[in-house]
């Protein structure tokens, strides 16, 4: 009889354990918080960047941008061989920072996903957004991971008296909301 009430004690003590146990484990899981990885962040930058310094104005069906839109039409592209990042550069370097905004609003639309924001400077002046809201400003200084990517851009703004522009330091910031 003795024996018996000695296996009910460690059976209900093994029982008790392994309560314990599943509950510590079921706490720790249930409190995982899916933070974004730097890599992620940094690949988006990388993307943004590169997508800019690699897709021609030929390449694009944007009707603002492309071949054809809005820009083609007033004349302000001109060259359908310049990258989007050139462009860019070039309505920076002809003092066109409005045009040079909505350029790179149109051109990277949909582009970031919406939990991240982004900036894009063109040797350390602001493009896009020329002018940054106070939540964007807020949001900025609130991240706690921002990166940024880095080329340099030059270009032709007019290819018959071979004016040059550049070289210029295009950065590329993004960052979680």
């Amino acid at each position: 009889m003795l024996l018996k009430k000695r296996g009910y004690f460690f059976v209900l003590d093994a029982v008790l354990g392994l309560i314990v146990l599943v509950t510590g484990v079921v706490l720790i899981t249930s409190s995982y918080i899916n933070a974004p990885q730097p890599v992620q962040v940094e690949l988006l930058s990388d993307d943004l960047l590169n997508f800019l310094s690699n897709t021609k104005i030929k390449d694009l069906n944007n009707p603002y941008a492309g071949i054809g839109g809005e820009l083609w039409k007033q004349g302000e592209i001109t060259d359908a061989e310049n990258s989007l990042l050139q462009q860019a550069g070039e309505f920076y370097a002809t003092n066109k920072p409005d045009t040079a905004e909505k350029f790179i609003q149109n051109v990277s639309k949909d582009i970031i996903p919406s939990q991240f924001r982004y900036e894009v400077w063109m040797n350390d002046i602001i493009l896009y957004p020329k002018t940054p809201t106070a939540e964007h400003i807020k949001s900025k200084d609130g991240t706690g991971l921002l990166l940024t990517s880095k080329k340099i851009t030059f270009g032709i703004v007019n290819k018959t008296t071979s004016n040059l522009w550049g070289p210029y330091n295009a950065e590329v910031f993004i960052w979680e909301k």
